[in-house]
């Protein structure tokens, strides 16, 4: 999302606009599974990696306020070459994630239409051609938006997001309180030892990443660090305000769908959990007409996800161009001044990603592979952000009069950063543990997970040696 405007952010908006880009409830359909554990899951995601994420961020964002967030961050750290790996990194572990996007699109849709064909939603989404169509045709249909070079305004990306995320994940908050506060039964009663991640199931574990997946993104608001007043106070602030938010509200969202329903197991599902929550929901309280209000209201918010996304993944590679990492025509614009060459790019390589759901036995498979692979790429991003932040600290003679410092100079940036390497090696490892959706053996699934992150780590540095080859020619 950006600011056009030369006015100055308040601290409202900021922290606004720093939840509406991490804040969603599309992976509580996933994280939901791990039952009351998850609360446990999102404290350490935020102890490990959620604070030192936003006070890093808030440090190097008010000490670098170019546009250009862990690209600009670690190409001054580790020079121009490492930053474009990591930008990259940013690049493709998004696209890989748009799939999973567009299956949660798809899956919403499934809800509205089954009704008509007097089938179960879950036979659509089931059915890998029907999650193929309805991904592809949302993911051209925003692209086609963009290269006409529509740009919708912060306004409208604002609402787009409040209707689509913010008020569904209040109402079955609300729904939930009000369940339990008039004597409804709270299905699944904890005890002490359901918080605690158990060895005995080790596949809750592999869901620890999908947890920090859903807090990723905080970083992204260091583009307005420079539109702040006052970045030196508000900024951080900011963050840490938009982190509190974030985090009570995807733990409260999780604890209503598996507090509420009668059956983790049969209710909760990776593509579907989500709306057969809302629909139980509405249903005990006899509106079941509002699960249609709902999903539209989702569909909307998806979609209007997946067009801001696409934009700024693309103009990444126009920053990447003008430092001459890659070649000019990855920054073409058409009439309409839309980087039209990357944003076709980008959809070919979507399209391929797609057909992952046809090489995987099932479509849940397929969905947890692309959803794992994206958090695996972004936690090495993380990593090399996390680095960077103690590298900056330590060239770092004085500071800049707006720049937030964190107190205990380069030893409190070197433990946050700690803190966040730490929590990233976590999930990476986690993240080789399938969940019980998947159909496939460990060691396939791990095998195509090494290979996915050997490529997208392999692909970059090609890059970089056929432009530098290029440039003598």
């Amino acid at each position: 999302m950006e600011i056009t405007s030369s006015k100055s952010l308040t601290l409202l908006r900021l922290v606004m606009i720093n939840i509406i880009a991490v804040d969603s409830l599309r992976n509580i359909s996933i994280t939901a599974q791990a039952g009351w554990v998850v609360v446990t899951f999102y404290v350490i995601a935020a102890i490990f990696f959620l604070l030192p994420c936003a006070l890093l961020t808030a440090q190097m964002a008010t000490g670098y306020t170019k546009n250009g967030g862990i690209y600009l961050w670690t190409k001054e750290a580790f020079g121009a070459k490492f930053g474009f790996v990591i930008l990259w990194l940013q690049w493709i572990y998004n696209l890989v994630w748009f799939p999973s996007i567009c299956g949660f699109f798809a899956g919403i849709i499934a809800y509205i239409i089954a009704p008509s064909f007097a089938i179960n939603p879950n036979v659509l989404v089931n059915n890998p051609w029907y999650m193929i169509s309805m991904s592809l045709g949302m993911f051209w249909l925003a692209t086609i938006v963009n290269l006409r070079g529509i740009k919708t305004s912060s306004t409208l990306s604002v609402i787009g997001a409040v209707v689509g995320t913010l008020i569904p994940m209040f109402i079955i908050i609300a729904l939930a309180l009000f369940w339990v506060s008039s004597g409804g039964k709270i299905a699944n009663i904890p005890n002490a030892e359901d918080f605690i991640p158990s060895v005995n199931n080790i596949s809750s574990w592999g869901l620890f990443l999908t947890v920090m997946f859903s807090l990723f993104g905080l970083e992204m608001s260091s583009i307005h660090a420079g539109n702040v007043k006052n970045p030196r106070k508000n900024f951080p602030k900011a963050l840490m305000i938009s982190a509190t938010v974030i985090l009570l509200s995807l733990i409260l969202s999780n604890i209503a769908i598996f507090a509420i329903s009668s059956n983790n197991a049969h209710d909760v599902d990776i593509i579907t959990g989500l709306m057969a929550s809302f629909s139980y929901f509405f249903a005990k309280f006899h509106i079941p007409w509002m699960s249609s209000i709902i999903a539209l209201t989702l569909i909307l918010g998806a979609f209007t996800t997946v067009s801001a996304w696409i934009m700024g993944l693309s103009r990444a590679f126009c920053v990447a161009a003008e430092d001459k990492l890659i070649s000019k025509r990855f920054a073409m614009t058409n009439k309409y001044g839309a980087p039209s060459t990357t944003l076709m790019l980008q959809g070919l390589i979507f399209s391929l990603f797609c057909m992952v759901y046809l090489l995987m036995p099932s479509v849940n498979s397929a969905y947890w592979f692309l959803s794992a692979l994206t958090a695996q790429l972004a936690v090495i991003a993380y990593i090399g952000m996390f680095v960077a932040a103690v590298v900056l600290r330590k060239r770092q003679t004085k500071t800049t009069p707006n720049q937030f410092v964190i107190k205990g100079g380069i030893f409190s940036t070197a433990f946050l950063s700690a803190l966040g390497i730490i929590g990233a090696i976590i999930a990476i490892i986690v993240g080789f543990i399938p969940t019980d959706d998947v159909s496939v053996s460990t060691l396939i699934f791990d095998s195509m997970l090494v290979v996915g992150i050997i490529l997208s780590l392999i692909i970059p540095l090609w890059i970089i040696r056929s432009s530098n080859k290029n440039k003598y020619r």
